[in-house]
């Protein structure tokens, strides 16, 4: 009678554990595409920096975007627009290492590694920079809200 009893109830668990891998296995593959979208936006924003292309620049930037750089000083990216537009930050490299994505629901924190060669305000501003990245998506698309970079010391 036992016998009886638990061989549903084991039916019943493998069965759950099935659709709990299934969705499991779906939610991986769904934010694996995530991982995949959100690192060909960082290379294009890399490019875009290169280029001095705001336009594109301003695709993968919202409009409330804050960058904090490695100097402390907060910039809305209409001030960021302003500087690359200007020619006050050059970079003529930049090259991102070390990626890694973290998707929670609608938002994705990247934290990387970049080395660049760059100037601002015609100092040389040239070395590795660690970086962290916020997305949120929004009206479908995944844009940057927010990045701080700290200079690496050698």
């Amino acid at each position: 009678m036992k016998l009886k009893l638990t061989t549903p109830v084991a039916i019943a668990a493998i069965a759950a554990a099935s659709l709990a891998f299934g969705q499991s296995s779906t939610k991986d593959n769904a934010s694996q595409g995530v991982v995949q979208a959100i690192t060909q936006l960082e290379v294009q924003w890399a490019d875009a920096i290169v280029r001095a292309d705001v336009a594109a620049q301003d695709r993968i930037e919202a409009p409330d975007y804050m960058f904090s750089g490695p100097d402390g000083e907060l910039q809305t990216r209409a001030e960021n627009d302003a500087e690359l537009t200007s020619g006050a930050s050059k970079t003529a490299s930049m090259k991102i290492d070390d990626l890694k994505v973290r998707v929670l629901g609608d938002t994705a924190i990247v934290h990387g590694l970049e080395t660049e060669t760059s100037t601002y305000k015609g100092a040389d501003t040239s070395g590795q920079y660690r970086f962290t990245d916020v997305f949120v998506k929004r009206d479908g698309a995944w844009v940057a809200v927010a990045t701080h970079v700290s200079q690496v010391k050698k």
